[in-house]
């Protein structure tokens, strides 16, 4: 069985869904998911978890991201990128290389960012674009978010390059239209490949026309390990090994006694297979399961 993830790079003109009705095509999966929806037209990292790796999917879903990102003066859609409906556009003025990039920096940090209509955000158990499209008009809601960097990488009138590292549920064609609006001649989302997803990166992705047998899958699949390979190990005693599987707490080894409280880590048995995610009480110096894998 392959239990893992497989970093996609997604290509334009597919959704996150397709990649993994593609992916079902060529193996039937017992499980699988993927994390951090990319718009169709968004490029780059899709971690998408195979079989037990959809149990690690909450310890990775809220890993820092980072994207590309262009921008396009002078014009404003319902959407915020160029999918839209043209609202607005005009021949902007060219700005100085200053001016434009004190009005992305001014982007850092926590930000109060307001959902977009077009979203898959749920509103009364239902996405935010799918009252849109009933013709239901809906009040969107405000979401904190942090801006952890941005980075002016170019303008070449009309178009503005940068560099985005953020939280997870950061909306990046929300920051291009609020972008515009500080400038004054309005902006889109023009372009999108998200480079980074925690610890996923471009490096470790395949594009998905690689991907054409279940050989290919497993040739390019990251185990359970190296997953988690920022995560201390701890090796449990084969003895003590039902107890911590049946949710009982079990003392650490020798070797693991300088974890901290609360600290996760990564549990493996003494052949070497995972066997979970842990975490560290201190005062009495135990490990109890957190996420069972292969259970």
């Amino acid at each position: 069985m392959m239990d893992g993830f497989l970093v996609i790079n997604k290509n334009a003109g597919i959704t996150s869904y397709h990649v993994i009705k593609r992916l079902k095509a060529i193996c039937p999966f017992r499980k699988i998911g993927y994390i951090g929806t990319l718009d169709r037209n968004a490029t780059g990292i899709l971690p998408v978890a195979l079989n037990e790796g959809v149990k690690l999917i909450p310890f990775l879903e809220n890993g820092e991201k980072t994207y590309i990102a262009r921008f396009v003066l002078g014009v404003t859609t319902d959407t915020f990128d160029l999918e839209g409906t043209r609202i607005t556009e005009v021949n902007p003025p060219e700005y100085d290389l200053k001016t434009i990039e004190e009005t992305l920096l001014a982007f850092k940090g926590k930000i109060h960012q307001k959902v977009p209509v077009y979203s898959s955000k749920k509103i009364d158990g239902k996405p935010l674009y799918k009252w849109v499209r009933k013709g239901v008009v809906m009040e969107t809601p405000y979401k904190d978010v942090e801006v952890h960097d941005i980075t002016f990488l170019a303008y070449a009138h009309p178009y503005v390059d940068a560099e985005v590292r953020c939280s997870k549920g950061t909306y990046i064609r929300v920051i291009a239209h609020d972008f515009g609006a500080v400038l004054g001649c309005g902006a889109s989302l023009h372009s999108l490949k998200r480079s980074r997803h925690g610890e996923f990166t471009l490096d470790m992705s395949t594009p998905l026309e690689a991907l054409k047998t279940e050989q290919d899958i497993v040739k390019y699949t990251l185990s359970l390990r190296d997953v988690l390979k920022n995560l201390r190990e701890v090796t449990v005693d084969s003895n003590l090994e039902r107890f911590l599987r049946n949710g009982m707490p079990v003392p650490l080894l020798e070797g693991s006694r300088d974890l901290k409280n609360g600290e996760f880590a990564k549990l493996m048995s003494g052949t070497g297979s995972v066997i979970g995610i842990g975490k560290i009480d201190g005062p009495t110096r135990t490990i109890r399961i957190k996420r069972l894998i292969n259970s």
